[in-house]
């Protein structure tokens, strides 16, 4: 029984993944003027038809489109994990996970800019029967104080309160980010740990200690180049418990003076096989196209179910902000050139 459910959820992600926008739908879409132009097209396309069969196509604007393409992804997840069988759920149930966290920091950033209706607005409810809170309640807070409240009766509660009592322009948003992504990563390993034994378990972590250790070098990056940041400031957001980066190592890419040296310790390390030859227009295209090309090889060369799910949010992840940049491109009037820069695929 084990063995067809795992085969079924393998089958049923590859089958996913079978369907997904090739290079010749991407080359088709970012030559387009208009999002009603993208909408009738996904809709026209295997992976998309039935989250766009019934919506009117030439009067959708840009934010009905995407929150319409993170369902579809989502919906797409559950289907999967309806799969598993409830002792084994707990590690498919991560992505949950991340996306409740994404919520929450989604709403303290606009407590922060006091955008409450955008709180509101943003809020995926299609999560609604998922969530481990209320996300009307949660997403209807206008201090920090009523979005602990609102999460209670959860562990992110106790995440929260040592930050509360504070006017919503104090917030420190940034330690609060990084207890956050800090408590998800021991959820992981707690339930990898938990649930894995031997050479399974040690490439599952090996998969997640690798993108916690390209995060750290996008935020090293991102905080210099454009913040300016102090070593203090920026060695604290990173996430150091997992890092496979000796802590000498990390002082080191902390120290440079130049960012972009950190794209050259990338071409240096051991993911310069899974980057490309492309001319990178930002870091975070650098990191997901690596990113992309480990998903792909465990998508095509292994048939265990944790590490094809893995693969599959991965790859779903890379092809949901894929489309959201052709539809901001499209928004802002980019050319073909300058969307296709941002593209993975």
């Amino acid at each position: 029984m084990i063995d067809f459910v795992g085969n079924a959820i393998v089958a049923k992600a590859k089958s996913i993944y079978g369907r997904r926008l090739k290079a010749s739908d991407y080359e088709e879409m970012i030559k387009m003027k208009s999002v009603p132009e993208v909408a009738a097209f996904l809709r026209n396309h295997p992976n998309y038809d039935d989250i766009l069969h019934d919506i009117s196509v030439d009067t959708i604007h840009r934010g009905q489109l995407e929150v319409l393409i993170k369902k579809n992804a989502f919906s797409q997840t559950l289907r999967l994990i309806k799969f598993v069988q409830v002792k084994a759920s707990e590690f498919f149930r991560l992505n949950l996970l991340q996306r409740e966290i994404d919520i929450i920091l989604e709403i303290i950033r606009s407590l922060i800019s006091e955008s409450f209706d955008t709180a509101i607005s943003d809020v995926p409810y299609y999560m609604k029967q998922n969530a481990s809170f209320d996300l009307f309640q949660t997403s209807s807070s206008k201090s920090l104080n009523e979005l602990a409240n609102s999460l209670i009766k959860t562990p992110y509660f106790a995440i929260l309160t040592p930050f509360l009592g504070v006017a919503n322009h104090d917030i420190d948003y940034v330690q609060i980010e990084h207890n956050l992504e800090t408590y998800y990563y021991d959820e992981v390993f707690r339930r990898i740990h938990d649930n894995y034994r031997g050479k399974l378990r040690k490439e599952l972590e090996t998969i997640y200690l690798t993108r916690i250790e390209l995060k750290n070098i996008i935020k090293i990056y991102r905080l210099k180049k454009f913040y300016h940041a102090d070593f203090a400031t920026i060695k604290n957001t990173l996430i150091q418990k997992y890092s496979r980066i000796e802590e000498r190592k990390l002082d080191e890419l902390i120290s440079l003076p130049d960012p972009n040296s950190i794209l050259a310790y990338l071409d240096k390390s051991e993911y310069q096989h899974f980057s490309d030859e492309k001319e990178y227009i930002y870091v975070e295209y650098y990191v997901e196209k690596i990113n992309y090309n480990l998903a792909k090889r465990y998508m095509y060369f292994t048939n265990s179910v944790p590490k094809v799910f893995s693969a599959f949010l991965i790859l779903s992840e890379i092809e949901t902000e894929n489309l959201t940049n052709i539809i901001e491109g499209i928004r802002y009037q980019l050319t073909d050139i300058e969307i296709k820069k941002m593209l993975i695929y």
